[in-house]
């Protein structure tokens, strides 16, 4: 149980810390407009090929509608996976 809670705690602090960092390095570099603007581009490309990914991922594991999740079970001495019927 101690475990989910720190991975949950870890993954709930991470943006917080990425944005800390990023202030930071920022702060140190003092870029000028242009190399922002180039930052603000890679971030923007960053984010669409997240949600890209996800997209993709989601369409390609999908499930037909309609149909019902059976949970594994336990038959013969063997586990069946689960499966959507």
């Amino acid at each position: 149980m101690i475990r989910v809670l720190v991975i949950n705690a870890f993954l709930f602090a991470l943006p917080f810390a990425l944005t800390w960092i990023w202030v930071r390095f920022i702060a140190a570099k003092q870029p000028d407009a242009q190399t922002r603007k180039y930052y603000a581009v890679a971030a923007v490309a960053g984010l669409v090929l997240v949600v890209a990914s996800l997209v993709s991922y989601r369409a390609g594991t999908g499930h037909a509608t309609g149909e019902t999740y059976v949970p594994p079970s336990y038959q013969d001495g063997q586990i069946v996976p689960g499966r959507f019927e």
